[in-house]
């Protein structure tokens, strides 16, 4: 029986992003060589990638949404463009939404320059449920964000874990680092699905590894 995994990237797409840009569009495409090539080695797994960026209230945009690779082409990366406000909340609860049912796994990454200052659909409370509901499922939930406030909330008020919040320069070199974590990160709990080992232990601490293995 195949299994289903689906990766779930949700990317900041405020005004402030305008200047790294091109930094997240590529990263965009060095994620979906590597998903490619996961799905090449390992035809048994069923990869659904959903990508979204958001800005303003009502401003979310789902840039790709698909379970063949084939769609994954590197030229879709340049509908990322960064605009207005940070409806972060409203982006969550979204974009969980997209995700199929009946998962073997989830793998999870928020990405943002700024906090919460937006949403009218979602409050932190809402997200903080969602995010407890699929770690029981052991969902892979991380999040990166470019202050110490930034991951400190996402890990008070919404319940990511510890060791899945990584701070990132707010720089050009920041979101290549990030990017580069994020890989890093989502093969770690893709091979976790893969060999069936899953467990709090290492859903819990995908960023903390990926940090280790950039220093």
């Amino acid at each position: 029986m195949k299994k289903r995994f689906s990766n779930l990237i949700i990317i900041d797409a405020s005004g402030s992003m305008a200047s790294k840009a091109e930094e997240v569009r590529g990263g965009l495409k060095e994620l979906f060589k590597q998903i490619k090539g996961n799905t090449k080695k390992n035809p048994e797994i069923v990869t659904t990638t959903i990508v979204c960026d958001f800005s303003s209230a009502g401003d979310f945009n789902v840039i790709v949404n698909s379970n063949d690779p084939k769609d994954l082409k590197g030229s879709i990366a340049a509908r990322y463009i960064p605009r207005a406000m940070t409806a972060l909340y409203d982006a969550i609860g979204k974009g969980f939404n997209l995700v199929p049912k009946k998962q073997d796994g989830v793998y999870v990454n928020i990405l943002t320059d700024g906090l919460e200052n937006d949403s009218k659909e979602f409050k932190a409370d809402d997200i903080k449920s969602l995010i407890s509901k699929a770690k029981k499922k052991k969902w892979g939930i991380t999040f990166m964000g470019t202050t110490e406030e930034a991951t400190l909330i996402a890990q008070r008020d919404l319940g990511v874990s510890l060791g899945n919040t990584a701070v990132f320069a707010d720089s050009k070199r920041g979101v290549k680092t990030a990017s580069k974590m994020r890989m890093t990160s989502n093969t770690s709990y893709y091979m976790s699905v893969l060999n069936e080992t899953l467990s709090d232990d290492n859903v819990d601490e995908l960023m903390k590894e990926a940090e280790e293995s950039e220093d």
